[in-house]
């Protein structure tokens, strides 16, 4: 089973196929290309948004008629909300090849169209790496309905920093009630109780957060307060974490 870094590294490494027009052979060759997913996506169903526009264009062109596409349309529109497993994204951008959506396809103008048009978020990375593990049912409903804050569970908290492992999830709180509206999750590659230069926990998710840079990364992350279950109301420990730079995130420990 990946680890959360191991699972992280096919994102930036998608593969995709495209016809080469070799005018020096004078002859056509499929050659592979490899590309990142390195830009943060929320999906806005509202008509006009930037996200909408994109997700019409990723999603658009294919017909009844289009075996290819019907095949792959579930795919296509789980990568094009921000939801999808690298498979997905692959899926995606052989169909903005195939159908012209991207003209003279080379390693440079298909990273363009992944920058500009394709992108995942937190819960969408969290929950295939679920998926990934055999925690979660692989089926396009659950990566595309399941959000951050529905991984808060205080019954499956966990309630001892020396016992956080990897695997587990942080999930954000606002006080001592989960976050929504958004909420925000990530999963933990490593965590050491003692403090260490930089941080102490490794930490991979798919953010917003200005510092984070690609969007889609493993950082580390300094526990710098530790905030017992019951302790002011607190409904499991309170971990207070500086990332991306900047202190005060306060998150519960899950266990998926």
């Amino acid at each position: 089973m990946p680890t959360p870094v191991q699972f992280m590294q096919p994102y930036r490494a998608l593969k995709v196929k495209a016809v080469l027009d070799d005018a020096a052979a004078m002859q056509c060759r499929e050659v592979t290309y490899q590309v990142q997913l390195t830009h943060y996506f929320m999906m806005n169903w509202t008509a006009g948004t930037e996200q909408m526009n994109d997700f019409n264009a990723v999603t658009s062109g294919g017909s009844k008629h289009n075996a290819w596409f019907q095949a792959n349309r579930e795919r296509i529109r789980s990568a094009a909300m921000g939801k999808g497993a690298p498979a997905d994204y692959e899926a995606a951008l052989k169909w903005a090849v195939r159908s012209g959506k991207i003209h003279n396809p080379t390693q440079a103008s298909i990273q363009t169209y992944a920058d500009q048009h394709l992108g995942i978020d937190c819960s969408g990375f969290v929950t295939n790496y679920l998926i990934a593990n055999g925690l979660k049912p692989d089926t396009h409903e659950t990566k595309r309905n399941t959000g951050a804050s529905s991984y808060f569970n205080a019954g499956k908290a966990v309630n001892d920093p020396s016992a956080v492992r990897q695997g587990d999830l942080l999930v954000w709180m606002t006080g001592n009630h989960v976050k929504t509206d958004p909420g925000h999750v990530t999963v933990v590659d490593s965590y050491l109780p003692q403090s260490r230069v930089g941080g102490n926990m490794r930490v991979v998710e798919a953010t917003g957060a200005a510092g984070a840079n690609p969007k889609l990364l493993d950082s580390m992350y300094a526990v710098e307060q530790i905030i017992s279950k019951g302790s002011g109301g607190a409904p499991a420990m309170i971990l207070v974490v500086k990332r991306h730079g900047v202190s005060g995130s306060r998150v519960c420990v899950i266990r998926p």
